[in-house]
């Protein structure tokens, strides 16, 4: 498959979410994210980097929200509910819209304190309407983060280039801090320009 079909709707719907489902399904069965201590120590770093206050969405938080209590933008939330592994516990506290994070959800804006999009937005085929979408839902003062990795377009990551995405970032974030690595390649602590 070449890039420009990996960087389509349709490979998203049929080859991206199939790949992701799977790789949950396998990395919770040997344990991953499972264990509560390691979870609590694994995301200690990046809440001290985030310092989520308020009113917090996550977009694409994955088959456990690291940051409840919480709105999720989580397109495969019902499939990861359906997870043997997954506990419902996880899950308490927080509210869930399943579906893809390019569809702006118009009752959200100008309402969260806190917006996170962490290790999701390389998985996304519309990466920039994500980052219009965060800055839509952030109150005046919000704080927004956001980590990613940068590379060519595989399957489960459709991908973009670093200068591509920080171009992006430029139009519409002020970097607050940037911390190189924090679980990704680069993660960024932002505010609206």
């Amino acid at each position: 498959m070449t890039d420009d079909q990996l960087l389509t709707w349709d490979a998203w719907h049929t080859i991206h979410q199939p790949f992701e489902i799977e790789w949950w399904r396998e990395a919770l069965a040997k344990g991953h994210s499972c264990n509560d201590q390691w979870f609590e120590q694994h995301w200690a770093p990046v809440k001290e980097f985030i310092k989520p206050n308020g009113f917090v969405i996550d977009i694409g938080c994955g088959p456990r929200p690291p940051f409840a209590p919480c709105l999720v933008i989580e397109p495969l939330a019902n499939q990861y509910l359906d997870l043997d592994t997954v506990k419902a516990e996880w899950w308490d506290q927080v509210m869930v819209f399943p579906q893809p994070a390019e569809i702006k959800i118009f009752r959200l804006f100008d309402n969260a304190d806190t917006v996170i999009c962490w290790n999701c937005i390389d998985h996304a085929i519309g990466w920039r309407e994500i980052l219009d979408n965060m800055l839509a839902y952030g109150r005046k003062e919000a704080r927004f983060a956001v980590a990613t990795d940068f590379h060519a377009p595989y399957v489960g990551h459709p991908g973009f280039d670093r200068d591509e995405f920080m171009a992006e970032i430029d139009k519409h974030f002020e970097i607050v801090q940037q911390c190189e690595p924090l679980g990704r390649e680069l993660a960024l602590k932002l505010r609206a320009a």
